[in-house]
């Protein structure tokens, strides 16, 4: 969790130092920005495979 409220640190100190207002980072919502923090790049993410579509890949089925 204290890395979490590092991290929220951070973030804070760079979009300020870029312009944004104090007012509208406080008006963000806490958990929107730590998901914004955690997203991973699109190839670091597993693509969804549907299992049945998987297992018929596999198998030839």
């Amino acid at each position: 969790m204290k890395n979490q409220q590092e991290d929220f640190n951070l973030l804070a100190q760079q979009l300020l130092s870029e312009g944004l207002s104090p007012k509208d980072f406080d008006d963000s919502s806490f958990f929107n920005t730590m998901a914004t923090l955690n997203a991973r790049k699109k190839e670091d993410r597993a693509e969804l495979v549907d299992p049945l579509e998987a297992i018929n890949q596999t198998y030839g089925l």
